[in-house]
Parts: structure tokens; C-alpha cells; sequence
């Protein structure tokens, strides 16, 4: 009998996080086959429930350090690095899939007021394996006298956090040491936002890098914190040793106005060393296009996508390894995606690709991996009326079909939430989470988990919290 276009989906997912055990999620920590997850086809409107074949198990654990506004990446050689830990100047870093972690981090460090307000960020290189963490810094004359983390500390706001200048660490050995490219009295703040990938061809004219065979890209908010009012963009040509500016992705005569800076995110570069970065404007959301390393940008509407609501970022982009390029958005209670395949000339309708039933959909992270590959991790819950949410993962492989077959479901115990937005506390800042592939196809989210609700100087403690999904059935031979 012809298997079903289901199941031979299910096998592919199987294969691309299969660990190679019999049951991959008895190979992971933190797997629980209680935890609920589903197979549902994307659609235009809505997404619908199908039956598909053995299902993944939600899988997650704590780093056991506390986190806000995270991100997460795994080096070429399998080691996971979550960002922040502790404090914003160092990592939480597991060898053995979050199983057990230990703190890394830089050794140069400059501190602003309070930790959780300026958006580190940590990234791999897949085709190097090399890492990289970006955090913004703050000028001398702006430092507060408060110590950095110090009880006292929590006594001023946290709306501000002095901001200026950037420092961004690398690792080239899986994260146990880091080298440090200092740049702290450059013109910018926060949202910065480091992205990595080949230089255009020598024949375009471009610089090409130097002792790394790609270009390290850093955009943020200049000159201020959150109101910018623009992106001030940099290029390393050595790996991340060095850095120099590229000028203003905006304001600029080609850029659109009404562009607030938080309503940027972070870049992509294409294969032929095309960079791609997504605004969302007053009047819509916008593909900001660079092929002359971030000298120039041309910028082309997204059709669907929303524009800018006030300052926060309304899109997020990635790309897949084949190049083809997704654009995700909440809308109302849903994801909705849209691909590209020609470089953001022409665009998908928008699919619903959050499973059915859910509701309070917020913080989604997207992430891209094999050709097809499309992960998101976020918050959500069954009930319309809950303020706590659980964690969910959805994920799929043919992200590129008319209408893909997701897997999705709880990776955290769904009668037990772990986060909720609790407005101006000071702890955590948790204004976005993280999304990543590793260099097996395996998706990988970084979230917050609240271990209580705010405590009586208004401060949340919290934890790391990493979550996969895990596939349930034999890894097929290549001879079966």
C-alpha cells in the first residue's frame, strides 16, 4: 500500500530529529508522553487537525540559572548555549542536551545598569561552527552607582538601561573560550541584532573577509535606546574580530517613513551574500534588501503582513539552508506564515500555522533549518481567559507545500503554566524568546520559566527553560 502523504511527512520529520536510538526521546532528558501534541495541516484560514503516524513527545528542561529575553544556539559539535544566564554577561552551556549546564562567558565585559534590559543576543555559524553573543554596553558618564545585580540595584527603574555601544564575543571551541571585539562608545543602544553569512561573489566588488570565510552583520537602534530613531548597521570581514560601519539601514531616501526602530529584527543573508532584514512601518512591513554588504538597501512591501502597531517588532524572517526565505506574524490567536523562494520578490499567501484550539498566543520565536524546515517556539493556552500560559512548540518539514503538515503540542506540563506577562515587574524583561536549528535538523527553543509570581520588591525569579520536540519511532536505515 503507497504511504500516505501524512506519514511519509511523519517520517521525515522522524529522520530529521531522529538521534538515531529507537526511541529518540528516551535518548533525551525531560521527555513526558502525557504532555499533548497533534498533527495539523496549515491553511489559509485556519488550521486543521490530522491523523498522522506515531507522534513527537514534548521534551524540556531547566538550565537551573536565571534568563529574560532569551535566545539559544548549538555549535557545529552539539553544544547548546543559552542566552542570558545568571546575568546578561555570561551563558548557560550544555554538552549533553541540556542534561546537565555550566556557566561560560567573556572575560571583558561591560556592564549596564540592569541586566535584563538589553537584549543579548547568541548565534552559531553553521558553516563554521563558530559562536557569537552580542550585548549592548553603556558610556562611563552614564554608569550607575549602583553595582551591577547588587540588591540595591533593584531600587531603579528599569525602563532605561543606559545603553551605548556594543561588544560582541565569538567562540571558536563550542563556547568554552571567547575573544572580545570592544566597541563601546560606538553610536548605538539596543536592539542589536547579529546575523552571519557569506560575502556577495568578488566579481559584485565587494570586500571580501579576511582569515573567515564570512561576514558577521550587526544592526541596532541608533543613536538612543527604543526610539533610535534609526538602525545603524556594522560588518566584521575577520570572523568577528573587528568591526566597522555599513551606515543607517534608516533613515535613508529609499527607506519608507514611519519606521520605528523596535519594529526591526533581526537580518538574514542569503547564499549569494544577499542581506534581507524586516521593518514594519506605518504604512506595512517591509523587506529591507542590502547585495552591497549593508552599503545600500532597496525595500519591497510584504503583501499580508501587518505594519507597525507602535514601537515593538511585529515580524520576524528566516531563511532555510536552500535559501528560501519565511516571514512570521501574530495575528489575533495566530501564527501566520508566508515563504518566498525568489528572494522576497513574490510572496506566499499567509498559512495559519499555529495548531487549532489555542489561544493567548504570544512571544513566538521562528526559526528555519533543512530546506522546508520551519519551527516556532511560543506561549499559549487552551483556555481564552488564562493569563498563565504553558510552552508550545510547532514545527514542520515541507514548510514549502500548499499545505504543510505541522506537528505541534505542550512542552511544558499544560496544568502547570510557566510564564505570564506581568506587565512593568523588574525581573524578568522577557520581550522576546528563542529559536534555533542545530546542525542535525533538530529544533531547539529558549524560554522563560517564571518559578513563582512577583515577590514583594516586584522582582520574578526564573529559570532557563529549554524544550524540543522528540520523535517516538525507529530511525530508518537507508536500506529499508
Amino acid at each position: 500500500m503507497r504511504p500516505t502523504a501524512a506519514a511519509l511527512s511523519s517520517l521525515a520529520l522522524v529522520v530529521a530529529l531522529g538521534s538515531g536510538a529507537t526511541d529518540a526521546s528516551a535518548s533525551s532528558p525531560g521527555c513526558h508522553a502525557a504532555w499533548p501534541v497533534s498533527a495539523y495541516r496549515a491553511a489559509p484560514n485556519a488550521s486543521h487537525t490530522v491523523r498522522a503516524g506515531a507522534l513527537p513527545r514534548g521534551c524540556a528542561v531547566s538550565t537551573g540559572y536565571a534568563t529574560s529575553e532569551t535566545t539559544v544556539a548549538v555549535t557545529n559539535g552539539g553544544a547548546i548555549l543559552f542566552s542570558p544566564a545568571n546575568s546578561e554577561n555570561t551563558l548557560a552551556r550544555s554538552t549533553d542536551a541540556g542534561a546537565r549546564w555550566s556557566l561560560v562567558g567573556p572575560t571583558e565585559l561591560q556592564y549596564t545598569s540592569l541586566w535584563n534590559t538589553v537584549d543579548p543576543q547568541v548565534v552559531v555559524d553553521r558553516r563554521t561552527g563558530r559562536a557569537f553573543w552580542v550585548h549592548t554596553t553603556y558610556t562611563e558618564d552614564l554608569r550607575w552607582p549602583l553595582p551591577d545585580q547588587s540588591p540595591a540595584s533593584w531600587l531603579v527603574p528599569t525602563a532605561i538601561a543606559n545603553a551605548h555601544g556594543f561588544q560582541v564575543f565569538s567562540s571558536a571551541d563550542g563556547g568554552r573560550s571567547w575573544s572580545t571585539a570592544d566597541y563601546r562608545t560606538e553610536d548605538t543602544a539596543d536592539w542589536e541584532k547579529l546575523f552571519v553569512g557569506p560575502p556577495p561573489p568578488p566579481r559584485t566588488g565587494q570586500l571580501q573577509p579576511s582569515r573567515y570565510p564570512d561576514v558577521v552583520y550587526l544592526c541596532a537602534n541608533a543613536p538612543s535606546e527604543v526610539l533610535g530613531p534609526g538602525r545603524a548597521c556594522y560588518k566584521s570581514l575577520d570572523g568577528g574580530r573587528t568591526f566597522a560601519s555599513t551606515g543607517y539601514e534608516f533613515p535613508s531616501a529609499a527607506a519608507p517613513s514611519n519606521c520605528p526602530a523596535l519594529a526591526a529584527n533581526t537580518g538574514v543573508v542569503g547564499g549569494d551574500g544577499t542581506v534581507y532584514i524586516p521593518q514594519s512601518c506605518g504604512g506595512g512591513t517591509y523587506l529591507a534588501v542590502s547585495r552591497d554588504e549593508g552599503a545600500s538597501f532597496t525595500w519591497s512591501p510584504v503583501p499580508g503582513a501587518p505594519p507597525a502597531g507602535g514601537l515593538g517588532a511585529v515580524v520576524q524572517l528566516a531563511i532555510d539552508r536552500a535559501g528560501d526565505l519565511y516571514m512570521l506574524w501574530l495575528a489575533g490567536d495566530t501564527l501566520q506564515l508566508v515563504s518566498s523562494r525568489d528572494g522576497g520578490r513574490e510572496w506566499s499567501e499567509p498559512l495559519t500555522v499555529s495548531p487549532p484550539g489555542l489561544h493567548n498566543v504570544t512571544l513566538p520565536a521562528l526559526a528555519a533549518g533543512p530546506r522546508g524546515g520551519v519551527g516556532i517556539a511560543y506561549y499559549a493556552s487552551r483556555d481564552p481567559s488564562a493569563k498563565a500560559l504553558g510552552a508550545y512548540i510547532s514545527q514542520t518539514t515541507d514548510a514549502l507545500a500548499a499545505a504543510p503538515l505541522f506537528y505541534g503540542g505542550a512542552v511544558s506540563d499544560p496544568s502547570h503554566p510557566i510564564f505570564e506577562n506581568y506587565g512593568d515587574a523588574d525581573s524578568p524583561r522577557a520581550d522576546f524568546t528563542g529559536a534555533t536549528y542545530d546542525a542535525r535538523g533538530q529544533l531547539w527553543a529558549a524560554l522563560v520559566e517564571q518559578l513563582g509570581p512577583p515577590d514583594a520588591s516586584n522582582r520574578i525569579a526564573t529559570t532557563g527553560y529549554l524544550a524540543h520536540l522528540a520523535p517516538t519511532r525507529r530511525r530508518r536505515s537507508a536500506t529499508t
